[in-house]
C-alpha cells in the first residue's frame, strides 16, 4: 500500500490502528508506518495506533482516543468532574477507570491515566456524541463516586472544602437517588462516610 492509498483509505479516521490497516491489506509491510513517521506524515500515538500528523484533534477526538487506546475504559474522576463543571480547575490529564491494570500512557497527543476498579464497579457511564464523535464518560454521580472511592487522601471535612466542588452545579445535576443507588453497589463503608461528609459540606454552602 502506497501512502496516497493509505491516506485516501483512512482520511476520515480519528485514530488508525494496525488492525485496521491489516484488514484492508493483509500483506501490509509495517515498516511503511515507520517510514511515514520519519517523513512527518503520521504520528504514533501508542504501539498500535496512529493519527495523521496534520490532523487537528478536538477535545472530543481526544476523548474518543482515551477510550480506544486502553479498552475497556471510560472517562471519569477529575477529568469527568471538570467536564461537568463540578470542579473549577482545568484538567489536562485525561483520567479514566478500567477493570484492567492501572496504567499511565504518555503520547505526543496528550497524557492518559487509567485507574483500576473491580469488574463489578465498571458501570455508570454514558455515550456522549458531539460533532459526530462518540465517547464513553461517567455519569456525574458515578464520576464523583469513582473519585471519592479511589482518592484515599480525601477523608476529612477540610479535604472536601479544598476540592472546591461547585455546590450550585452539584445541586443542579446530581441525582441523589441515583447517587445513593450507585453508592450501595460499591459496598464500601468508607465511601458511604465520604458521601455523607460531602453532602453536609454542600448543604452548608
Amino acid at each position: 500500500m502506497k501512502y496516497v492509498e493509505f491516506q485516501n483509505q483512512f482520511k476520515n479516521y480519528i485514530l488508525i490502528s494496525l488492525a485496521d490497516v491489516k484488514n484492508i491489506d493483509p500483506h501490509f509491510d509495517q515498516r511503511r508506518l515507520y517510514e511515514w513517521q520519519k517523513k512527518g506524515y503520521i504520528t504514533k500515538a501508542t504501539n498500535s495506533y496512529y493519527v495523521f500528523a496534520d490532523k487537528k484533534l478536538s477535545e472530543h477526538d481526544l476523548n474518543f482516543i482515551a477510550n480506544k487506546i486502553y479498552e475497556p475504559s471510560y472517562l471519569s474522576l477529575e477529568y469527568a468532574l471538570q467536564y461537568y463543571s463540578l470542579i473549577p480547575e482545568a484538567v489536562f490529564l485525561r483520567t479514566s477507570v478500567t477493570p484492567r491494570k492501572t496504567r499511565q500512557i504518555r503520547t505526543p497527543l496528550g497524557n492518559f491515566l487509567y485507574q483500576t476498579v473491580k469488574n463489578s464497579l465498571f458501570f455508570g457511564y454514558t455515550l456522549e456524541t458531539i460533532d459526530n464523535i462518540t465517547f464513553k464518560i461517567a455519569e456525574p454521580e458515578k464520576a464523583l463516586l469513582d473519585f471519592l472511592y479511589l482518592r484515599k487522601d480525601i477523608t476529612k471535612e477540610d479535604d472536601f472544602y479544598e476540592l472546591r466542588l461547585n455546590s450550585e452545579i452539584y445541586k443542579e445535576i446530581i441525582d441523589k437517588k441515583k447517587l445513593s443507588t450507585y453508592r450501595k453497589r460499591f459496598k464500601s463503608k468508607t465511601l458511604s462516610r465520604k458521601v455523607r461528609i460531602l453532602a453536609n459540606s454542600i448543604n452548608e454552602q
